[in-house]
């Protein structure tokens, strides 16, 4: 072992013992969400509608905060040419993508266990926060009426 090799194993070994390398390696994944979600609707008066309360938030535009990425009638379509979800209606939202399949998408009456509402917060289980121009993401409010709607059953109304 030359000189120069010995010096640098000492440097790295002391590094790692002193934690300084340690703490480089750590990957950057947000904050702990680990029972931050509730599977239960935050304003059960208040019936949570697809095309009303929800199409609005999908529908914005690049840049605003919305999916519109996943919209067939968008000039750049990557999430339906990339993840192939396309959530132009109901039927097709539920269909899924290459990610999360129908059944995973949406799970009705469970919002938790849904990735259509776990892709919009900030520590998604897959991939990337959704929308992937964001910010702006979806509001806690807006993320909220999303958990609400899925935990009313994930109706099309």
């Amino acid at each position: 072992m030359t000189r120069l090799s010995a010096a640098i194993a000492w440097i790295a070994a002391l590094s790692i013992a002193s934690g300084c390398l340690i703490d480089t390696l750590e990957p950057d994944v947000g904050e702990p969400r680990a029972g931050l979600c509730e599977p239960v609707d935050s304003n059960p008066d208040k019936a949570v509608s697809w095309e009303n309360d929800l199409m609005p938030l999908i529908k914005r535009s690049n840049g605003n905060g919305g999916c519109s990425c996943h919209l067939p009638t968008n000039s750049r379509t990557s999430g339906i040419e990339i993840g192939g979800l396309d959530l132009s209606t109901y039927d097709k939202t539920m269909r899924g993508g290459k990610q999360a399949p129908a059944g995973k998408i949406v799970v009705a009456g469970d919002p938790c266990q849904s990735a259509l509402l776990t892709k919009v917060t900030p520590a998604p289980p897959f991939g990337g926060r959704m929308p992937s121009d964001g910010p702006p993401y979806f509001t806690p409010a807006e993320q909220a009426l999303l958990s609400d709607w899925i935990a009313e059953g994930a109706h099309d109304n």
